[in-house]
């Protein structure tokens, strides 16, 4: 149900693009259309990065774009809209909750920062030389998503590793994700996605564009549905790990990683200790592409 769910939310978000990269005329969009357009209007580029990336999907075998983005909103033609009810259906069934409210007692100022990553298998054939990996995380809180604000995009440096090794070698990057100026209150839920690359050619910079503008539409998506961003985890990660799939230039390494990081998870986290290392988010690309882990750490002012 999650999987098939997952790919619908991204055939939607898909059409979606579609729409928007095509810049449908005004009279020819709905209210989800609007939404989508005001967040994404917001960023640069944002249509030319979408009609090339939409572009790249629609060239897929028709298989394997069915596996990734469903077999209906995916494959309809630009004219089509994706009526409200049946996003909110779609969102629905992707078994997210939204987050409790209610009072908290205490706020504790938080810092989300990316530390390292562990080479645990190089990729194949080793004799090549090392790898050069190099993460990408977008992040975008509650309180964006629902003022229509773009998501942003941070990557960490383009590593060489060999099997075993770690990068940085000691110490941490100190990549800020969250808290950007400095420890801030974490009143409001944030969204974390985190793609794996293996850097060749590819152009570094649109890749990073490229994810900003897809969870920028991903969270307007879900913002046109009114759901909160913990309703659309799942949806946002197939999104992104669909579109991620058609990038060639630089090879992804496993499935792309999400997390929903609230307040109340942070107090926990922090109870004992005001620097935590989170769990490790996995990027298994097997012997052609290697496998990693990326630690980040959660720190309480």
């Amino acid at each position: 149900m999650a999987v098939s769910s997952r790919a619908e939310y991204a055939g939607a978000a898909l059409l979606l693009a579609r729409r928007y990269a095509a810049n449908v005329p005004a009279a020819q969009r709905n209210d989800v259309d609007r939404v989508v357009w005001a967040a994404l209007d917001k960023v640069p580029g944002a249509r030319d990065v979408l009609e090339r990336a939409v572009r790249r999907v629609d060239n897929l075998p028709e298989d394997r774009k069915r596996a990734m983005f469903g077999g209906t909103y995916a494959f309809k033609p630009v004219g089509t809209v994706v009526p409200p009810r049946e996003l909110e259906q779609i969102i629905d069934r992707l078994g997210g909750t939204a987050t409790p409210g209610g009072p908290t007692p205490t706020r504790h100022r938080y810092e989300l920062e990316f530390s390292h990553l562990v080479c645990d298998d190089e990729s194949n054939p080793e004799w090549l030389g090392k790898d050069e990996p190099y993460t990408v995380f977008t992040l975008i809180t509650q309180r964006e998503a629902e003022e229509g604000e773009p998501a942003r995009s941070v990557r960490t440096p383009v590593y060489k590793v060999g099997e075993g090794e770690r990068a940085p070698a000691s110490g941490s990057e100190d990549l800020r994700l969250f808290g950007r100026t400095g420890p801030a209150v974490l009143d409001s839920d944030v969204l974390v996605t985190a793609a794996h690359f293996e850097h060749d050619l590819g152009d570094i910079t649109k890749i990073v564009t490229e994810l900003g503008v897809l969870l920028t539409a991903v969270a307007a998506v879900a913002k046109a549905a009114k759901k909160d961003l913990a309703a659309i985890v799942l949806g946002a990660l197939g999104t992104i790990a669909g579109f991620v799939a058609t990038i060639g230039a630089d090879d992804p390494v496993g499935e792309p990683q999400a997390m929903l990081l609230t307040e109340a998870d942070a107090d926990a986290r922090t109870q004992s200790q005001a620097q935590v290392t989170l769990p490790a988010l996995k990027f298994n690309g097997g012997d052609p592409s290697g496998t990693y882990r990326a630690f980040l750490t959660l720190r309480r002012a």
